[in-house]
């Protein structure tokens, strides 16, 4: 009986072993970045936004506690998640943006020709930025089709705009 029990411990203790053994080779993510850590993350993926033709980063965030940056974007969402995938794994979150105004009023500005543009929703491009250009008109950045954007604008608010696409003007 003694050998009996003996080695039923022994097949209890192989068991156990082995699966304190497996459980040990699970993977489990790394902490959430913090401090610096975290602005260090969420400004490589805004980066990471600027250039595309298609895409741009409007905003990067994180709710208290998650560890995955929600990233929203304006202009084509499925190709920022395949690139942002790419380049951060299991890091990001992308979700549709909007573009934010600034509500301080500064000189140069023409806020109901900017608050219109940006207002925006078209097909072939989208409006991630407004601002007052140099020459007195208003800076328009957009994402998608700058041939048609350009287009659509001059024919829609002539001499009032000039576009660009998704990088400094």
């Amino acid at each position: 009986m003694n050998v009996a029990l003996t080695g039923r411990v022994a097949a209890t203790l192989g068991v156990l072993a082995l699966a304190c053994g497996s459980a040990a080779a699970v993977h489990t993510p790394p902490p959430a970045p913090r401090g610096q850590a975290l602005a260090d993350l969420q400004q490589a993926i805004y980066r990471a936004g600027i250039g595309p033709a298609t895409w741009h980063i409007d905003t990067v965030s994180v709710q208290p506690g998650a560890d995955v940056q929600t990233v929203e974007v304006i202009g084509d969402l499925d190709g920022a998640r395949h690139a942002l995938d790419e380049r951060f794994p299991g890091r990001t979150w992308v979700v549709r943006g909007h573009i934010t105004s600034d509500l301080v009023w500064r000189h140069g500005h023409d806020y109901v020709l900017e608050g219109e543009l940006q207002g925006l929703d078209r097909p072939d491009f989208q409006v991630f930025s407004t601002d007052a250009a140099p020459d007195g008109r208003t800076s328009v950045g957009v994402v998608g089709d700058l041939a048609a954007a350009r287009t659509y604008l001059e024919a829609r608010y002539p001499g009032r705009t000039t576009a660009h696409g998704n990088t400094a003007p």
